[in-house]
């Protein structure tokens, strides 16, 4: 199993091929769940002992409670890698792995509260659990703790951390208040779509790896191409959830799928369809009101919007790693990363 080293990146290469060979037979997902199990780990481990912070166990409860669900960790994964990338050591980025997801907790526990959702990754949620203004105090405080911890990073950069940060909060709310707008609307295109995601989703993507690189870099010269391979990837991830509503299995994913078609949420597919259908009368012209789930999946699929999201999605993830090949980021976690990131199923 791969441990928690920073040296050298042919170093850190036979690590990692050591780590593959002996994944040989499991499927891709078992195989990244075994290398990246040390990251995820040391960050698990950091996020318990952060939850135990004095004051009243009404607050404190759910918030150690929501910090346990299962995740894939994915945002902290891309600080620490980028860290590694660059710097002798991915301790000095912890500070802000922890505090990229613990923000990335807040504004989960707040958009189920919005959505309504009971369930998060198989577990209740915390307004469901407890109740709703037990939850908007607990993604309250989270924000302030993600700070908390912002603040005890050692770089010389802290200041311009604590600005990125501060505007990637902003720019997620904003673009969660833009998605929020979209269920009133029905004339959303993929063109108020995309940019949309780009914020609520795709920001923090980007500032994992401006956080990483500014955690330990003497420099700053390469923030730019790093926050645009972090959007690349961001908008990537986006789609997938958005095609996995459609045509992932249940069992796998944690989750009903097709929730986003019950909800008539806009997605890349629902919004995709219904500008396909504009011009051809031979598909059902209003996705929503078809009588069963099953039946929306056969008209999107008849489409062909699920293929355009996949296309889309590889785009998207070559034009990250173009960016990654020009700026010599070789981790070789990242490559790894990226093919799940194209394929995943959960």
């Amino acid at each position: 199993m791969l441990s928690c080293f920073c040296v050298c990146p042919d170093h850190l290469t036979d690590r990692l091929n050591m780590d593959l060979s002996q994944t040989h037979g499991h499927t891709m997902a078992e195989s990244l769940k075994a290398i990246l199990l040390p990251y995820q780990e040391r960050i698990e481990r950091e996020l318990r002992q952060f939850a135990r912070f004095p004051g009243p166990a009404s607050l404190r409860d759910p918030i150690s409670y929501f910090f346990t669900l299962p995740g894939k960790r994915i945002r902290t994964l891309i600080t620490l890698i980028t860290a590694e990338q660059f710097c002798s050591d991915y301790e000095d980025a912890v500070p802000a792995a922890v505090a990229i997801e613990v923000l990335h907790d807040f504004t989960l526990v707040h958009d189920d509260i919005m959505d309504d959702d009971h369930y998060r990754r198989g577990c209740e949620t915390v307004h469901t659990k407890w109740d709703v203004g037990t939850a908007i105090l607990s993604g309250d405080a989270m924000v302030a703790l993600a700070y908390r911890k912002l603040l005890t990073s050692q770089s010389p950069h802290l200041i311009a951390m604590m600005e990125a940060f501060t505007d990637g909060m902003y720019v997620v709310c904003e673009g969660q208040a833009r998605d929020k707008e979209f269920e009133t609307r029905d004339n959303v295109s993929l063109d108020d779509y995309l940019p949309m995601i780009s914020q609520k989703t795709a920001r923090l993507f980007a500032l994992a790896f401006e956080l990483g690189y500014l955690s330990c870099s003497s420099t700053t010269d390469l923030v730019g191409a790093l926050k645009e391979m972090g959007e690349h990837i961001g908008l990537a991830y986006q789609v997938r959830d958005d095609l996995l509503d459609f045509v992932a299995d249940e069992k796998i994913l944690g989750k009903d799928i097709g929730s986003d078609w019950r909800r008539k949420k806009k997605t890349y597919i629902t919004i995709g369809y219904r500008q396909k259908a504009k011009v051809n009368p031979q598909l059902p012209q209003d996705l929503f009101e078809l009588p069963a789930f099953s039946a929306a999946r056969d008209a999107v699929t008849q489409a062909g919007i699920l293929d355009e999201a996949q296309r889309f999605i590889q785009e998207r993830l070559d034009k990250a790693k173009a960016i990654a090949v020009s700026i010599n980021f070789a981790h070789p976690v990242f490559n790894h990363l990226l093919m799940f990131l194209a394929e995943r199923s959960y």
